[in-house]
């Protein structure tokens, strides 16, 4: 008897040791701009304050206590932007560590003002849709996960 209410104590500590180490799931938030529809999805609780909109409704901002903060949104091609464009000119004010680009897309990473940044951008007729995630360099460990799932959500169609 008593073996068996050592196993079972045994047994109810591994299984919440198991639980307590799982991986909790977050709530989603997925923004979708009416101006222009793009669309990208991140944790709540990574992010749980929304910023103020701006009045030209090209997107929205949220950010964390800790200085973190996400921004969705689109804007007008105006002339003749390119995805290397987008790096260069990311390069002239910024400490680019990180790019790359396609035909209709653009990553460009780095430092600025004390913060890493990460953005990623794609071109939809004469749209450019972007999500850009800037943090403390301090909270590399826990925003450097996000970047990547968070940045390849964003979506956004071709319209005028």
């Amino acid at each position: 008897m008593r073996n068996s209410k050592m196993f079972s104590a045994a047994a109810a500590i591994g299984l919440a040791a198991t639980m307590a180490c799982a991986p909790a799931q977050a709530d989603e938030v997925t923004y979708e701009n009416q101006r222009f529809g793009t669309q990208a999805s991140f944790p709540s609780e990574a992010f749980p304050e929304r910023l103020p909109a701006p009045t030209s409704g090209d997107g929205l901002a949220w950010a964390s206590p800790d200085g973190a903060q996400i921004f969705i949104y689109a804007r007008h091609n105006q002339g003749a932007e390119t995805p290397r464009s987008i790096i260069n000119d990311r390069a002239d004010t910024d400490r680019v560590t990180y790019d790359a680009h396609g035909k209709r897309w653009a990553v460009v990473s780095g430092y600025r003002d004390g913060k890493i940044f990460y953005e990623r951008y794609i071109f939809r007729g004469d749209l450019i849709h972007s999500v850009a995630i800037r943090y403390p360099e301090e909270l590399r460990s826990t925003y450097d996960p996000l970047v990547g799932p968070v940045s390849m959500t964003l979506r956004g169609p071709s319209r005028s």
